[in-house]
């Protein structure tokens, strides 16, 4: 992840970025240092390269994606949402850039939360361009469907989700948006999609551990500031690019090992002591939004360094 940064604020997003995310970016230095890393991993299959939006910083993606085919890492794409291709000729300059630096294959994010901010012409454009410069096998789509269905809309313009429910028919149906992208109930779609769960008490998790998630290691990210989250859960770090394998104990880990031994419920013990903790009255919607409100509340005292970037946290 190159960035927190990014041009959209998207309902669904599990890593909370947005255009009010600070402005900091990986360097190629500490994008040495994690290809380092990561080449001493024996099980290393692919890498991805994403952010938020990594275009914003076209010059430095170029530079990242060159420097890790020289260091001969398994890269399999770069992730985009488009907002940059409103023009087919800069469209292609820049996609040939990222092929030439050694870019095999590029990944689109279409979806009625991305086409929010992002006018489905430009979603149009890139993934019609990028099939000449790459070819239709290497330009994946996230996800096929969603391109289909907002490609019937009246105009090619951004929509609202409410103008978008409408188009659908799903004014009623709230609980179908967040099927039609599969989306993880963390992150922001808590707060964002709200409407579409229905919330349930905090004891309703009771029994339900985190530690097969946050074990996983089959898909993690590495962060901008160097620091490895495992699975999909933003805004905790077990490791970083110094460590790739630490000791997990509850001295060290203490969010984390109480998140996999107890699961949100416990976590909202520790928040209760430590800090006074009071429970959503109207409820939650997930494990992953009552364990948000208790981490940003541990968080905020300082005290677990382990809960970073504070960023994630702000807002």
């Amino acid at each position: 992840m190159l960035s927190y940064r990014c041009t959209n604020a998207c309902r669904h997003c599990l890593y909370r970025c947005s255009p009010r995310q600070p402005d900091e970016w990986m360097t190629v230095e500490m994008a040495r240092r994690i290809f380092e890393a990561l080449k001493a991993e024996s099980y290393l299959q692919s890498l991805h390269i994403a952010g938020g939006e990594p275009s914003l910083k076209m010059n430095l993606l170029v530079d990242i994606i060159r420097l890790a085919r020289t260091m001969d890492l398994p890269v399999a794409y770069v992730e985009t949402n488009a907002s940059w291709c409103r023009d087919r000729n800069r469209t292609k300059y820049e996609l040939e850039r990222m092929r030439g630096a050694g870019l095999p294959a590029i990944l689109v994010s279409v979806s009625m939360f991305h086409n929010e901010f992002v006018p489905f012409s430009s979603t149009r454009n890139c993934v019609e361009v990028a099939r000449e410069v790459f070819g239709w096998q290497n330009v994946l789509l996230y996800l096929p469907h969603m391109y289909d269905l907002l490609a019937r809309m009246p105009d090619d313009g951004t929509h609202t989700l409410a103008e978008f429910r409408a188009w659908a028919g799903l004014e009623e149906r709230a609980d179908w948006i967040p099927r039609l992208y599969g989306v993880i109930p963390a992150g922001r779609a808590p707060e964002g999609l709200r409407d579409c769960y229905e919330a349930v008490p905090a004891e309703a998790f009771r029994g339900q551990v985190c530690e097969d998630d946050l074990l996983s290691t089959s898909h993690f990210h590495i962060d901008h500031n160097g620091d490895l989250f495992t699975g999909m859960c933003a805004g905790i770090a077990p490791a970083s690019v110094d460590d790739l394998h630490p000791e997990i104990r509850p001295d060290t880990h203490p969010v984390f090992h109480r998140l996999c031994e107890e699961g949100p419920i416990g976590l909202m013990m520790m928040a209760v002591d430590r800090c006074g903790f009071e429970p959503r009255p109207g409820g939650y919607v997930s494990k992953c939004d009552l364990c948000f409100e208790a981490r940003r509340v541990l968080q905020g005292t300082g005290m677990f360094g382990e809960l970073r970037p504070a960023s994630f946290y702000a807002g």
